[in-house]
């Protein structure tokens, strides 16, 4: 492995024990390298802590610099995978939680069987996380929603309706479908990405504005707390479908009707790997093949 990768992993873990354990290392291989690459560069880079290590201030720019040489080593490692043996190489593959608990083992497992020599790294995490990664080239393929992704190549494989989440004793369960409208007049429990993507949009497209008394970061939090009676709010059917029997809340159809695309996203600005083009072509077919996905 290259100094700089191991300079890398310490930057994100700022911890010199946590680098070496993910990266199979002793730890005082990795103060080796510390040293040896400070001592290269003419000036130290991390300060010592109880804690761990901390970046100065002044290496900032020494980081960027080996974020580049990585991104380029890689795509090295990538070219010379695609012209000699395009079976072999590294996925790095971005995902929505909801989908990673779903769908992604059951592709995963016949894929690994047919390419067992693909490797693989997963990135779980919300949109907005998402599309840094797939910009910066931190991963190759996405499984998001279409929205705000317009600048790369994204390939519909599901219509993901949003419904109404509420307690099951709420006076509006007795409605098989509930207007948008009618949400405003209720508390609101605000979670995860917030109104800054589809939800939002939609929302706000109709000059409404939801008054919410809590604002939830994890949504099976959120979920809880409608549960427990706090307020309503709305999810995606797909996300709610991935966490069966963890709370007892009722769901009703929003009268209006709406919904996001799902997509397989990739950068067309960046080099693509063989492994990568045959991944996404197995999944791409293994959607095809799933007859209970409504497409767009």
């Amino acid at each position: 492995m290259e100094k700089y990768d191991v300079i890398l992993e310490v930057v994100r873990t700022s911890n010199i024990s946590k680098a070496a354990k993910n990266l199979n290392y002793s730890q005082s291989a990795i103060s080796q390298t510390i040293k040896s690459f400070e001592s290269e560069m003419g000036f130290p880079i991390f300060k010592r802590l109880n804690s761990g290590v901390q970046l100065l201030p002044n290496a900032q720019d020494v980081i960027k610099s080996l974020e580049i040489i990585h991104q380029e080593n890689q795509k090295l490692q990538q070219l010379s995978d695609s012209m000699t043996q395009s079976e072999i190489g590294t996925v790095r593959i971005g995902s929505f939680i909801s989908f990673a608990m779903t769908y992604l083992p059951k592709i995963l497992k016949e894929f690994t069987t047919k390419y067992p020599k693909i490797k693989f790294e997963i990135f779980t995490g919300n949109q907005q996380e998402i599309y840094t990664k797939l910009h910066r080239n931190e991963i190759d393929i996405a499984f998001t929603s279409m929205y705000g992704m317009e600048e790369f190549s994204c390939e519909v494989f599901l219509k993901d309706e949003f419904v109404v989440v509420l307690p099951c004793d709420h006076p509006l369960v007795t409605e098989s479908t509930i207007s948008i409208n009618r949400i405003v007049e209720e508390t609101y429990i605000l979670s995860g990405e917030r109104f800054d993507f589809e939800i939002g949009s939609f929302i706000h497209s109709l000059g409404l504005e939801p008054q919410y008394t809590f604002e939830i970061f994890d949504e099976l939090v959120a979920l809880k707390l409608i549960e427990a009676g706090f307020g309503i709010s709305i999810f995606s059917k797909f996300f709610l479908d991935s966490i069966p029997n963890h709370v007892t809340v009722a769901i009703r159809p929003i009268k209006e009707h709406y919904y996001r695309s799902l997509v397989i996203a990739r950068n067309p600005e960046v080099y693509s790997s063989a492994a990568s083009d045959i991944f996404k072509g197995f999944a791409t077919a293994w959607f095809d093949k799933l007859d209970q996905f409504p497409k767009i």
